[in-house]
């Protein structure tokens, strides 16, 4: 894969103001630093595993594929039979059409499909804080064999331990980043905060750190390694994040980018990584995909309603399948969609 360069967009500079901010349950973090940011591209894993234990379980999640344009490579997620989930960053690059994107399957058993529309945030700027780092591509063709992950539709993220897959550059957290993207990878990190508790940024955003065991490079949070601790690097922009609340793994959170509090992007032990939540923008999604995009109702909202019900009487009026959907909407590509020829 040595002729595949990563897409990375310029990484943005912030000054992180001098300032005690509460940030959720963890008390309050001192943002002395500046943070370096930009957008990824499989992923750092433990310096005490093996990289086959990583490799491994990336077949659990056979609806992240590979998305490629012309010397570069992203992720994506199949969300239906001809639809994939990505990062905005992925589908903006000026002077392309749908049909030069190329989602390959492949890894999975399934196929490759060749783009026929993109659908941008119409927020979308180029501006990772802000949580609208995130686009739909739809398929020329139906992928029959790879069955596509639920949208998640729970907004109960943070402290939630998230597997992740994608296809970018590895290495570990004592290597950082030193080999090439284009294998498929997974592993898991735990959400610490949303972005809604840290300055500059929105709850769109979902933040982890990459544990060491070390206290010295830990954000809020504990700072226990999960066995699998994993950091996405560059060439996961894109791939997905999965929680399982219940009924199985959901389609979480869209890879969006790494940070640095020392300003070094080399994916080592105590840097961080940020991914579009995908509960903000579930009922946009399945607006864009005429429905297509399945959603999965927490287990505990579901539970919570049934009393409800139960209690007013009114349980034998309901269809069996209606539960409460807790979401914010923000549409994706409503005022900004761009049709491409297949």
């Amino acid at each position: 894969m040595s002729a595949v360069k990563q897409k990375n967009i310029t990484y943005i500079r912030r000054s992180l103001s001098t300032a005690c901010r509460c940030v959720s349950v963890y008390g309050c973090l001192l943002l002395l630093s500046v943070s370096s940011f930009r957008s990824v591209t499989a992923g750092v894993i433990r310096h005490d595993r093996p990289d086959s234990s990583y490799t491994s379980l990336a077949s659990s999640y056979p609806s992240v594929g590979r998305l490629t344009w012309p010397g570069y490579i992203c992720s994506a997620t199949l969300i239906a039979e001809n639809w994939i989930l990505t990062a905005g960053h992925c589908l903006d690059g000026g002077g392309l059409s749908a049909s030069d994107f190329q989602f390959n399957l492949a890894d999975s058993g399934g196929g490759t499909h060749t783009g026929a529309e993109i659908i941008l945030h119409p927020g979308w700027v180029g501006d990772l804080n802000d949580g609208t780092d995130i686009a739909l591509l739809r398929l020329a063709t139906n992928e029959t064999t790879v069955t596509p992950s639920p949208i998640n539709t729970n907004t109960s993220e943070v402290g939630r331990t998230a597997g992740h897959a994608g296809y970018g550059r590895t290495g570990t957290g004592l290597t950082e980043m030193n080999a090439p993207a284009g294998t498929k990878r997974a592993g898991y990190n735990v959400v610490d905060v949303d972005g809604g508790s840290v300055g500059g940024y929105n709850d769109k955003v979902l933040f982890e750190d990459f544990d060491s065991g070390s206290a010295g490079d830990n954000w809020p949070g504990s700072a226990t390694q999960l066995d699998l601790e994993y950091l996405i690097a560059s060439g996961d922009s894109g791939g997905g994040m999965f929680m399982n609340f219940g009924l199985g793994d959901v389609l979480t959170g869209v890879h969006s980018f790494i940070a640095a509090w020392d300003g070094n992007l080399d994916g080592d032990y105590g840097d961080l990584a940020g991914s579009t939540r995908v509960s903000s923008y579930e009922s946009s999604i399945m607006t864009e995909t005429a429905g297509a995009a399945s959603g999965a109702v927490a287990p505990e909202l579901a539970s919570w309603l049934i009393w409800m019900l139960l209690a007013s009487g009114l349980l034998w009026r309901c269809h069996s399948h209606a539960a409460a959907r807790t979401t914010v909407s923000a549409p994706i590509g409503s005022s900004n969609k761009q049709q491409t020829n297949g």
